[in-house]
């Protein structure tokens, strides 16, 4: 044994490792608690600055950090280490206790602990968000969802601003909308049972019936700020075919409540957030009136209508004028003079039954007949269902609408020029016919063409067996002038009227690029003004006074109506840019009022008044949100199951399918057309002549070469207009605002981008792909 193992070696070694094993053991201990001290360190000083932060609260400063109550904290995953043994020989200690620090040392908590604390009360306070959801009736519950996501679920509402929120829905009625569409009632009851005075609004409490309070105030906050500026149907469901709006934006929404949320007072900030619009206004004011005429005529036993008899005229006696002209103060507001012969048909009678046809679709005439005691007699609730229809569609198109626009109202057969929110300019116009109705959209007029040609759609070409020499026949082929035996086959040939007296077009057009080839323009059927009924064109509005509406339109580029002259007497094809581009409003009104709330009652002639009036009154969907997800590859655009892809935008919807063939080779065939639309798939036309031959609803174009003017030769350069004379340039879609990328319709994922607005198609179909609508519900 000696030979190996020198004498005493082993109890030497022996003694190394003793001592060495108790020097480290100690070290594990203390290391174990040391995690614990960390532990609790973490605990109490949240606590403490939870209880900093209420008393801050309680003084009017919310604490920086919001931390959930003890009581409400949850307890820590995981074990936590006692200082005289492992976690597995005792059981963790309560919450309460960590949090009071008995039997723990103290220390400093690092920041990444105070961020796993907030953290662990967030996620308590998403998850008690979720589960007060599954009981309400919302909105939007994704755009609820991500604006209490973005203020880290802090609660947003305390008992004054529900308050005004209650008040801003009870005082809904003026707007023609339900008080119980923004949760009145419950709102109300909330505030009688005080569940916003319990809870601390600046913590993460996890209550439900906190959670479910703050849900049903701000469903009832988004669900005003998006009825009252976009509307509360989605017109692609009343009206699929001829009603074309813009998509909202959950984003702009959202920060649309925060915005409001954080003012000193909500209701002043909701204001400022809606729309002016005067002609809303002065509806509202008539549907006042007709409620309180309602309310009135229910308390004397309703509405009594006037007898038939023989039609009247003035200086006629009739027993039925002292009613005739009580109803006409009922309805305007204003008494009829009194004569001392009250049975007798007088001149202010006259006057007054006069302006009431008038704003009643009626000839002026006088005559008192059997379509005029029609239109005394209608049902006041009628009149009231009526009106509300019209407040809707009004908020379909007047979102951040400017002072200075273009009003064509369609059902009056009118165009109405609006500067400084004031009416400065007006004329007739003719609509589309029944069959070829003008549709409801808003875009922006970029530029004039005056002396325009035009280019014949297919459908008419189709028809044709020769044309004069006011035709150029254009081989598609070439892009070359042919001269055919006949120019029926469209599919080889495109036939463009050249400018002159006889042109479909007129002296000039109005272009305000769309996805429906509608645009405004003379016309030489001058005679169509004088009629009443003026509903004979293939879609596009034609202007009685076009060159006076140049006139004004150019007034702020130097343009008057000598340099107008002087352009259209050349004969020759000139293009003007806007400096500012004006928007352009096709309403679609069936009744509308003065100033004095005076309402005029339009005949309904595309009869688009009962599949709204069906609705009224009836639940709202979410659909018009979008919400702006990332990037996509193609794959995963087409499989997956959690987006939706906005459908293709249609100008007649039922005739789409059948022309889209057409429409995609006349796209990509057209070398030298008119410049301005912005193609759509189904903006061809399929109406016959009128007169002349049809200009509305053209064939879609390609985009010309910047700087070429179709079909016509570029102005002299000393001429006045020849620094706006270029042909517009398109913007690419990267450049257009979400209004202007939703005009018409939803862009499709499946649409061809090429066909859309900018010459750059593959940015086009990079960014348009970018976008993808997911429901709001």
């Amino acid at each position: 044994m000696s030979n190996y193992f020198p004498v005493g070696a082993f109890p030497i070694g022996c003694l190394l490792i003793g001592l060495s094993i108790a020097m480290l053991g100690p070290s594990c201990v203390f290391a174990q608690d040391r995690e614990v001290i960390s532990t609790a360190s973490v605990v109490s000083e949240a606590a403490a600055e939870s209880g900093s932060g209420r008393r801050a609260t309680a003084q009017g400063a919310a604490p920086e950090s919001p931390l959930p109550s003890p009581a409400e904290s949850p307890p820590f995953a995981g074990a936590v280490l006692d200082a005289t043994g492992p976690a597995a020989d005792s059981p963790e200690p309560p919450l309460e206790g960590l949090l009071s620090g008995e039997g723990l040392l103290s220390d400093q908590p690092t920041a990444d602990d105070l961020a796993t604390l907030q953290e662990v009360g967030v996620a308590n306070a998403g998850d008690a968000l979720e589960q007060a959801m599954e009981d309400l009736s919302l909105f939007s519950p994704r755009l609820l969802r991500e604006f209490y996501a973005a203020r880290d679920f802090r609660h947003a509402w305390n008992p004054a601003q529900a308050a005004s929120m209650r008040d801003l829905a009870q005082g809904s009625v003026a707007h023609g909308l339900d008080p119980q569409d923004f949760n009145a009632d419950a709102i109300q009851g909330l505030l009688a049972a005080h569940d916003l005075d319990a809870h601390d609004l600046e913590a993460n409490d996890a209550s439900s019936a906190r959670w479910r309070a703050e849900l049903i105030l701000s469903d009832a906050l988004l669900r005003y700020l998006h009825h009252l500026q976009y509307g509360k149907y989605n017109p692609k469901e009343i009206n699929p075919d001829w009603t074309f709006v813009a998509s909202v934006d959950a984003a702009a929404l959202q920060a649309e409540m925060q915005e409001v949320l954080a003012a000193d007072a909500l209701s002043a900030a909701v204001d400022a957030v809606l729309p002016d619009a005067p002609f809303y206004e002065q509806l509202k004011l008539g549907y006042a009136r007709y409620l309180a005429l309602s309310e009135r005529l229910q308390g004397e036993g309703g509405w009594t209508p006037l007898p038939a008899g023989p039609n009247l005229k003035i200086g006629m006696r009739d027993s039925r004028v002292p009613r005739i002209r009580e109803q006409l103060a009922l309805l305007d507001g204003d008494e009829v003079p009194l004569t001392a012969d009250a049975d007798l048909y007088d001149k202010a009678l006259y006057e007054a039954l006069r302006e009431f046809q008038g704003r009643s679709g009626l000839a002026q005439d006088g005559v008192i007949g059997p379509r005029t005691l029609a239109a005394l007699n209608h049902p006041l609730e009628d009149r009231l269902a009526e009106i509300r229809a019209n407040l809707e569609r009004m908020r379909w198109l007047y979102h951040e609408l400017p002072s200075d626009y273009l009003l064509v109202d369609i059902a009056a057969y009118q165009i109405e020029l609006v500067r400084d929110h004031q009416p400065v300019w007006s004329t007739r116009a003719v609509i589309g016919t029944a069959e070829n109705q003008t549709p409801m959209f808003r875009d922006e007029m970029e530029y004039l063409v005056f002396n325009p040609t035009w280019s014949v759609p297919p459908s008419i070409q189709k028809k044709m067996r020769g044309v004069s020499s006011d035709y150029h026949v254009i081989d598609r082929r070439t892009g070359r002038r042919a001269y055919p035996a006949t120019p029926t086959d469209h599919r080889r040939y495109r036939l463009v009227q050249q400018p002159g007296p006889k042109n479909a077009l007129g002296k000039v057009k109005f272009m305000f690029p769309n996805g429906h080839a509608i645009y405004l323009h003379d016309t030489p059927s001058r005679h169509l003004f004088a009629r009443g009924r003026r509903a004979y064109s293939h879609g596009c509005v034609r202007v009685q006074e076009p060159l006076d509406l140049a006139r004004e339109v150019l007034i702020g580029q130097n343009w008057d109506m000598s340099v107008i002259n002087r352009v259209v007497d050349s004969g020759r094809t000139r293009y003007v840019n806007l400096d500012e581009h004006l928007p352009v409003l096709l309403y679609y009104l069936t009744a509308r009022a003065d100033e004095q709330g005076r309402v005029s009652f339009r005949n309904d002639l595309y009869q688009r008044d009962a599949s709204l009036l069906a609705r009224l009154g009836g639940p709202s969907r979410a659909d018009r949100i979008v919400f702006r997800e990332p990037p996509a590859t193609e794959p995963e655009l087409q499989s997956s199951a959690t987006t939706t892809a906005m459908p293709t935008p249609t100008a007649t919807g039922k005739r789409a399918d059948k022309r889209a063939d057409k429409t995609a080779e006349s796209l990509a065939s057209s070398l030298t057309t008119e410049a301005g639309l912005k193609p759509s798939v189904a903006a061809h036309n399929d109406g016959e002549a009128d007169e002349l031959l049809s200009p509305d609803r053209a064939a879609p174009r390609t985009a010309q070469p910047a700087g070429q003017a179709p079909d016509s030769s570029q102005p002299d350069a000393t001429s006045p207009e020849a620094s706006s004379n270029q042909q517009p340039v398109q913007k690419p879609w990267r450049g257009l605002s979400m209004n202007e990328r939703f005009t018409s319709a939803d862009l499709g994922l499946d649409q061809p981008m090429a066909r859309w607005h900018s010459p750059d198609s593959s940015m086009q179909a990079m960014d348009a792909n970018g976008l993808i609508q997911s429901r709001g519900f």
